[in-house]
């Protein structure tokens, strides 16, 4: 089209979709029942214009010079006859009090976007390393801590082996950084554990990989925030008691940033990352620079008496304690689809990227705090530090150096959340794409993002970290297990779908995947066994239950798509409606109603409940008047019941006509103010509420709109206002 069309240009035609044959063929029988059926007009007189296309005639009467322009399409674009393109005007509400609304969630979050721009939503190289790494990225600023706290309890013997411990935890961070540059080359629209897991060893195993990850990226967030707030802690310990205010504003502020989109979340978060990784270089660089010098010496560990003896089953549990530095290494691989194209490519060098620049930060940091011998302190003790705190003491003492990493380490921190906003509602959409979540989350926001995903993590994290006070030491225990099962069920399906399609590079492929899938397979046992106690055994029950719970869903909506697949739409001819319209009295409201309802029917059944026998009397007296134009029944309610009776009411005209439609035509009056509408309609309400679950029965709302009334004719009514239906 060209650029002077009043129709909006297009990218592209619309697809060509190919129905299935069942489809297609029930879609036939319901046409030859409606063949029979004459077509109505939209109107008579056809002045009803549904593309919006028509002319009308501007001036005052009388003029002999009528102007004539084309009629306000109201927020339309044409596209094309039969279709019509919504715009921004057609999006935004037109009241007053919602506008306004409007007007502030534009500001916090930014303007609509359209569809078509998801294209430009797409991160580059750079980005996509700020969003998809800043969780594994952070995690240096307290696994080497985590492996310590474990190895003091057996006393200065311990120590040493954090150099082991490290090494083992690298060599599994490069099989694991390995094993998902694999998953990426196979699955270039994006390979996570869900997908992975349920495309090559079944839909449970999916699932189960799918529930995994719900608890990694929820514990993710709340860890990350809380690990941010003991930084705080560490360099101003006044703020202590606000630590669990501190995280829930922290949330809050992942919540606003990645509503506004993934790209803009990415150049808002993205210094934060780079600004954390040059400040822990700079740190440990510094650090080796005065040991080698001078200004620093080799110092040992001051530790207490030894609590528990060196035994192998220790130093399982300070590798298991370490391995929290592979949290969120799959997320590039979960976040295929948000790269700039040629996807795939992009996102395994970003992935390696990211296992060069952790696997660096954390050998050096462990380095350091070895030849330093610093121990982790205890958080409840006067003046906390972490260890990244002391080793930043050592590189800057109080100097701006000192500030700079406190600044950055609390950013990453709260950073690392980010990850898992990224992440959890694109696993979302995944699993109700295939009916294992409730459908509201395929939904993509104002902002191209999948808004209730974002929600739903945000909710989910706030509520665990009010549940464990925001403690680091509590969430930990929790925080791998949930990981390290979804990583060996991503592993486990690679290694089934190398043996099943063979593809070209399968002889490479495969003996890297079956080395991951065993290595991430034994830290996950270490894991659970050692974590149980201490806290995972959360995880062991809760993963289940999600499992379950999705289950369920997806039998409901298979149930539902039975339903809808099976019932054979019925000829126009064919639908019989018998119209219940309860009133409360013969004013404006019930008039329209009735009128309404017969506009649709002819068996018209109006119904008064009441337990006064004078306002009987006076329905009555007022029904003659009108003209007794539609049957009335009165039910006298003596036990003032009132939506009961009617309910049994219907239910008796049902069983008179079973194969006639049910349409219950409710009068509701609307108020021109919000707080008004609590004065009215309760009794609509429980009525709508009741019938919602009746089988057969149509609810029609039809409402009346009340106009403002001049401040000297209000209190002029003579008698009491019966509104309540």
């Amino acid at each position: 089209m060209t650029s002077g069309s009043d129709q909006p240009s297009r990218p592209e035609g619309p697809p060509v979709v190919t129905l299935p044959p069942e489809e297609v063929q029930a879609l036939r029988e319901a046409g030859r029942a409606w063949g029979t059926t004459p077509p109505r007009a939209v109107r008579d007189d056809g002045s009803i214009d549904p593309d919006l296309a028509g002319v009308e005639e501007r001036g005052r009467p009388g003029e002999r010079y009528v102007r004539v322009r084309r009629r306000e399409r109201e927020g339309f674009e044409a596209v094309e006859p039969g279709w019509l393109q919504a715009t921004l005007r057609a999006s935004e509400p037109k009241t007053g009090m919602a506008r306004t609304l409007s007007r502030v969630r534009h500001f916090l979050l930014g303007a609509p976007r359209q569809t078509r721009q998801s294209i430009h939503e797409r991160l580059t190289k750079v980005k996509a390393l700020a969003v998809l790494s800043s969780d594994a990225l952070s995690s240096v600023a307290y696994a080497t801590e985590q492996i310590m706290l474990v190895l003091v309890v057996a006393g200065a013997a311990a120590y040493g082996y954090s150099l082991p411990i490290m090494s083992a935890i690298l060599c599994l961070l490069a099989i694991v950084v390995l094993s998902y540059r694999q998953t990426i080359r196979a699955y270039p629209k994006g390979g996570g554990s869900y997908i992975v897991a349920s495309d090559n060893l079944g839909p449970l195993a999916g699932l189960v990989a799918g529930c995994s990850l719900i608890t990694s990226y929820t514990l993710t967030v709340a860890v990350s925030v809380a690990s941010s707030v003991d930084a705080i802690v560490s360099a101003a310990p006044s703020t202590a008691g606000l630590r669990v205010q501190l995280c829930a504003a922290f949330v809050l502020l992942l919540l606003m940033g990645n509503l506004r989109g993934i790209r803009e979340s990415g150049s808002i978060f993205a210094a934060p990352t780079y600004l954390f990784i040059l400040g822990m270089f700079l740190m440990v660089g510094v650090i080796f620079v005065k040991l080698a010098t001078g200004d620093l010496h080799r110092s040992s560990p001051r530790i207490g008496q030894a609590t528990e003896s060196l035994t192998l089953v220790l130093i399982l549990r300070a590798f298991a304690s370490g391995a929290t530095a592979l949290t969120g290494v799959e997320a590039i691989s979960d976040g295929v689809p948000a790269f700039r194209p040629p996807e795939w490519l992009n996102a395994r060098r970003t992935l390696t990227a990211m296992g060069l620049i952790l696997g660096g930060m954390f050998l050096t940091i462990t380095v350091a705090t070895y030849l330093l011998g610093i121990t982790p302190q205890n958080p409840a003790s006067h003046g906390y530090q972490t260890v990244i705190s002391q080793l930043a003491h050592a590189a800057f003492s109080d100097s701006f150096g000192y500030i700079y990493v406190a600044i950055t380490t609390t950013a990453i921190l709260v950073l690392a959340g980010n990850t898992a906003f990224s992440d959890f509602p694109r696993l979302l959409f995944f699993m109700a794409r295939d009916d294992y979540a409730p459908h509201l989350f395929r939904r993509v926001g104002d902002r191209l993002a999948y808004s209730n995903g974002i929600i739903a993590l945000a909710v989910l994290a706030t509520l665990l970290i009010l549940v464990f006070r925001g403690e680091v030491s509590r969430l930990i225990p929790l925080y791998a297990i949930g990981v390290f099962l979804a990583f060996t069920m991503s592993q486990a399906g690679m290694v089934a779908r190398w043996r099943r399609l063979r593809e070209p590079g399968w002889r490479r492929g495969l003996p890297i995947n079956v080395v991951g899938v065993l290595a991430t397979g034994l830290v996950f046992i270490i894991t659970g066994i050692f974590k149980f106690t201490q806290g995972a055994w959360i995880i062991v029950l809760v993963v289940p239950l999600l499992v379950l719970t999705c289950r369920a869903i997806h039998s409901h909506y298979n149930e539902v798509r039975g339903n809808l697949a099976t019932e054979i739409p019925t000829s126009p001819d064919k639908v019989k409606p018998i119209c219940i319209v309860p009133i409360a009295d013969l004013d404006g409201v019930a008039l329209q109603s009735l009128a309404f309802a017969r506009s649709i029917s002819d068996n018209v059944i109006a119904v008064h409940v009441s337990e006064d026998e004078q306002d009987i009397a006076r329905m009555r007296a007022k029904w003659e008047a009108w003209g007794n134009h539609v049957p009335l029944e009165i039910v006298e309610s003596q036990y003032r019941a009132l939506v009961r009776p009617l309910l049994r009411y219907i239910d008796a005209i049902d069983k008179q006509h079973r194969d006639d439609t049910l349409v219950v035509v409710l009068p509701e009056l609307v108020a021109t103010s919000w707080w008004h509408q609590l004065l009215h309609n309760q009794s609509a309400l429980r009525l709508k509420a009741a019938l919602l679950f009746r089988p057969g029965t149509v609810v029609v709302n039809v409402p009346y709109h009340l106009r403002r009334v001049p401040r000297a004719r209000r209190g002029l009514r003579a008698r009491p206002l019966d509104d309540d239906l």
